[in-house]
């Protein structure tokens, strides 16, 4: 790596087709002006591609540029600005996209990022896309490296390089020496995009906002940009799925999940406790208003919860054990005991009763079908009004609530970004817990 961060500028041929490219960028997708302008430009002769580093410094060779022309050049800026507003550097670093991972997180990051821009009409070189990973477009970046992770999930081809992939060789611009055999794994996008930090990078920090991005003007322009796609995208303007996910999850407010738990418990519980039913063992209280006529008296309903415990081997202990504490202290103070509690992965155990969910006995690490404990959860007597599910998602969901009842899915989230699917049909409500 480079040490030092003395820029050179761009003599006045890189300058005009740099400034070209980065207009008709802009033009493409407005919305990320701010980021494509914040971006600083480092040439490297001969680097044959471009990249970016964690401080929004976007590494360019020239003479590759001239040979994609502008309209290319063009969607490969634009390519490395969404590295950099979609925060891949941090994020690859939650997934533990490290070493040898690097590779899997660029493929992830490059599909989910170029799945968005083919659709915009962006002419990417040689974009790698979703199918070529072996999963469906829309996704997440980190469904698509979880997926490439699993030795079990089936790649039906070989991914081609990366649209911003670095060659070994420099006399190999097309990248032709990657064949299946090949041993070394392409250095990928740069540090900016979650993967390792290429030997042109520039190793210091930057001194001033013309040598780079520090972490908390990167997140101003990142609001800044989360901000234009809203706009956007409420006037009506197309804003590629991805994008407009990732600038709705930086702008909705994140309600801690133990006030979202609390609540959702809570109103459930006294959504039950307002209702009565008959009751033929006690006098109704205006019996004497009707002599000759025998009229039932009214019990108010007793909250009634059941819990399923998802412990198939993809489940988190230190998340699990803090929403069993949580959801523990909640039914305590409620009034709810004991409890009947289902332990499920891909099938239900014998339910136990317990007064405190710290005396239960867990088991499984198989996989997970909770379908299977919701309905053993319905099947009890008395039936529960209120089921709570503790799951990290990872599950097929009936299409609605069990009758006369609902569940509140707690989803234990091992990603910060909510890739797990939630429940949609009827009778359902979620809570995600996403931290420890």
């Amino acid at each position: 790596m480079v040490a030092t961060t003395r820029l050179e500028p761009l003599n006045a041929a890189d300058a005009e087709l740099f400034a070209a490219a980065r207009l008709r960028a802009a033009r493409s997708q407005p919305y990320l002006a701010t980021a494509l302008f914040a971006m600083v430009p480092v040439v490297r002769p001969g680097f044959g591609t471009f990249a970016v580093d964690r401080y929004w410094r976007v590494y360019l060779d020239m003479d590759q540029a001239r040979e994609w022309g502008v309209a290319a050049t063009a969607a490969v800026l634009v390519h490395e600005a969404h590295h950099l507003v979609r925060g891949h550097h941090e994020r690859a670093r939650r997934v533990g996209a490290t070493g040898e991972r690097h590779r899997d997180w660029n493929l992830a990051a490059d599909a989910a990022i170029n799945d968005d821009l083919v659709d915009d009409g962006l002419d990417l070189p040689d974009p790698v896309l979703p199918h070529h990973l072996g999963c469906r477009r829309g996704g997440f970046e980190e469904v698509y490296y979880r997926a490439l992770r699993d030795p079990h999930h089936h790649r039906p081809e070989r991914p081609r390089r990366p649209v911003v992939d670095l060659s070994d060789d420099p006399d190999d611009p097309d990248g032709d020496d990657c064949d299946a055999d090949d041993p070394e794994p392409d250095p990928g996008c740069g540090s900016g995009s979650g993967g390792a930090a290429l030997p042109v990078e520039i190793d210091d920090e930057p001194a001033d906002p013309t040598e780079g991005l520090d972490d908390v003007d990167a997140d101003a322009v990142r609001r800044a940009v989360a901000h234009d796609i809203a706009s956007a995208h409420a006037a009506g303007g197309t804003v590629p799925p991805g994008l407009h996910r990732w600038a709705t999850a930086l702008l909705t407010p994140q309600v801690p999940w133990r006030t979202l738990l609390r609540s959702a418990v809570r109103r459930d519980l006294r959504a039950t406790t307002r209702h009565t039913e008959p009751d033929w063992s006690r006098p109704d209280r205006r019996a004497a208003s009707t002599p000759g006529v025998l009229r039932p008296g009214q019990r108010r309903l007793r909250s009634s919860v059941a819990v399923v415990i998802d412990t198939s081997a993809s489940m988190s202990s230190p998340r699990l054990d803090a929403a069993v504490t949580e959801l523990d202290a909640l039914l305590h103070h409620g009034g709810v005991a004991p409890v009947p509690v289902v332990v499920c992965d891909e099938l239900a155990a014998r339910t136990q009763t317990v007064r405190r969910l710290s005396e239960l006995c867990l088991s499984g690490g198989r996989g997970t079908d909770l379908r299977v404990g919701i309905a053993a959860a319905a099947a009890l007597r008395p039936l529960p009004r209120l089921i709570v599910v503790l799951t990290d998602g990872w599950t097929p969901w009936p299409d609605t609530a069990p009758p006369r009842t609902s569940v509140l899915a707690v989803i234990i989230d091992e990603s910060e970004h909510r890739v797990a699917p939630a429940p949609g049909g009827d009778g359902f409500r979620t809570v995600r817990v996403d931290t420890p």
